[in-house]
């Protein structure tokens, strides 16, 4: 007792203990950041593969190319020179020594990566991925690509191929290998094609499609996301062309054997993106939403080919389908999926294949009356889905269509009518949710309003008399005008001012001198009126701010 109450008198004391305790939390720290490195590089040990060379300085520039570069150098001449050695071997007559040789060098090389895991690490990931792509194409070459195949059976050829290639992916997958599962994705893509089977092929790239969405389930790999997604819409386009690659002539393939069903279960599958969890450590918002846009256009693509090839006459239930599930499946990512855009870029897709099935059933003009319908319904999908881009997108579109019948569709009084009437209740819907829309600008209404004025008065130009075309713009003028009071709304106003312009210069410049007289007498008659009263009405206003 006496000895420690002398030990901790000591001035010395409380200096050595608190060394000590610095000393204990640096080798924590340590032992903490050297096992967090292991694990993370049996985690990622193919992602380790980068050239480390490059971004070097000049010291170190030599000293990083002998280790990497050399590395990469060595392994790949290696490879091409076991690749000759079994095709000099099988050309020559030593068929079945050739696949011997190749395997057992397979065998070889993966001991040597085992044999320098430890002490080589990047050298060994190296060796691993040689010896992958190695057994495959010493597999492949049992059948595929050969005078003289060892393997005569398809498919016994095609079926070693394909274990070859599962058991590659269930590895890189199971190990977490990010390099080996893009290789993989190769491998895969090359097998289907060698199968040269419609239901292969397809089933295949559907594989593909699962694979790409597991990997970025469990481990957040964004890039081979879009990796699977390229590689499965290029095994449907070999397939549609005929699989040239198999030696077959390029052309469209005369039957679709209904492989357009395998096609909308690969998007349905990557559709399955958007429902993924947020996780800003593994992949951004841009990547996520960028998958889900590249899966479209590949889709889209596909889909437009394949119609044109089989469905040129018939495809309503096709582009129906696809509409029915890409809203249905909006208003599902509108409650469960962490990107709100999402919601509006499945809802925007819906509408427009919508747009090409209301085509397909009623052609131009009569389809443009259902279309301009439909705006005002995506308008309402937008302000529930509280989507801006919706509404910017619904406006460009409405536009378009606008454009496209105005200058291609004899002059229809209904359809007139319908637009006049869509684009003023747009505005009046814009106005009346813009909060829950969170629009901070009056442009997209004003496009509408000033869209209704126009066509507004290019109804009535079309539908009423001409003598009597002065009359009913100074009509509209007052329809608008009893709705700014109602509405209590000042640019209904401004629609019945430019009204009102628009009837004196009709009045003036084209009645004047075509219509009978009593005609032009009552036209001045009540354009006076209503322009006096109007003038009182804001004489009236003016003085009441005033005081």
């Amino acid at each position: 007792m006496k000895a420690k109450t002398d030990l901790s008198s000591n001035p010395n004391y409380h200096e050595l203990l608190k060394r000590l305790n610095d000393f204990d939390q640096r080798l924590v720290r340590l032992e903490s950041g050297s096992i967090h490195q292991h694990v993370h590089a049996e985690d990622d040990e193919f992602d380790g593969l980068s050239l480390n060379f490059l971004g070097k300085g000049n010291a170190q520039l030599e000293s990083h190319i002998g280790e990497y570069g050399l590395a990469w150098l060595g392994n790949i001449v290696l490879f091409f020179g076991m690749i000759f050695l079994v095709q000099f071997l099988q050309e020559n007559g030593y068929g079945i020594l050739s696949p011997i040789i190749g395997f057992v060098s397979v065998t070889g090389i993966f001991f040597l990566a085992h044999f320098l895991r430890l002490s080589n690490t990047y050298m060994a990931n190296i060796f691993n991925l040689n010896a992958y792509i190695l057994a495959f194409i010493v597999t492949l070459k049992l059948h595929y690509f050969t005078s003289n195949p060892i393997i005569a059976n398809q498919e016994i050829g095609f079926s070693l191929l394909f274990i070859i290639t599962v058991i590659s992916m269930f590895i890189s997958i199971r190990k977490k290998y990010a390099a080996l599962t893009g290789i993989s994705f190769g491998m895969i893509t090359v097998t289907a094609i060698l199968s040269d089977s419609t239901h292969l092929m397809l089933p295949m790239a559907s594989l593909l499609a699962i694979a790409g969405i597991v990997i970025l389930y469990r481990f957040g790999w964004i890039r081979l996301l879009y990796l699977a997604i390229f590689m499965a819409y290029f095994i449907n386009l070999i397939w549609m062309f005929n699989n040239p690659i198999m030696g077959h002539q390029l052309q469209i393939i005369p039957n679709h054997q209904f492989g357009f069903i395998y096609l909308f279960l690969i998007a349905a599958i990557f559709s399955l993106i958007a429902l993924m969890p947020a996780r800003e450590e593994q992949y951004s918002d841009v990547g996520i939403v960028g998958s889900v846009i590249f899966n479209g256009i590949g889709f889209t693509f596909v889909t437009t080919l394949f119609i044109f090839s089989f469905f040129n006459d018939g495809y309503v239930p096709l582009t129906g389908s696809i509409a029915l599930f890409c809203l249905a499946y909006s208003f599902i990512l509108q409650v469960k999926s962490k990107w709100r855009i999402m919601a509006a870029l499945y809802a925007l897709f819906g509408f427009v294949t919508l747009s090409v099935t209301f085509y397909g059933i009623y052609d131009f003009p009569r389809a443009y009356f259902l279309l301009a319908i439909q705006s005002l319904l995506v308008v309402s999908m937008a302000i529930w889905f509280r989507s801006k881009f919706i509404v910017v997108m619904n406006s460009l579109l409405f536009f378009i269509l606008l454009m496209g019948y105005l200058n291609s569709s004899p002059i229809d009084h209904w359809m007139n009518i319908s637009f006049s009437i869509v684009a003023l209740a747009t505005a009046r819907i814009l106005n009346w949710k813009k909060e829950l829309l969170t629009i901070r600008t009056e442009l997209i209404r004003n496009f509408y309003l000033i869209t209704a004025f126009l066509m507004v008065l290019y109804t009535l130009y079309h539908l009423i008399s001409n003598k009597y075309i002065a009359l009913s713009w100074t009509v509209a003028a007052v329809v608008y005008f009893a709705l700014s009071i109602l509405l209590k709304n000042v640019k209904y106003r401004y629609l019945a001012l430019g009204s009102m312009i628009a009837a004196a210069f009709y009045l003036f410049i084209v009645d004047l001198a075509r219509i009978e007289l009593i005609y032009r007498v009552l036209a001045m008659l009540f354009l006076a009126l209503i322009s006096i009263g109007l003038s009182f009405y804001y004489t009236k206003k003016l003085k009441k701010k005033a005081m």
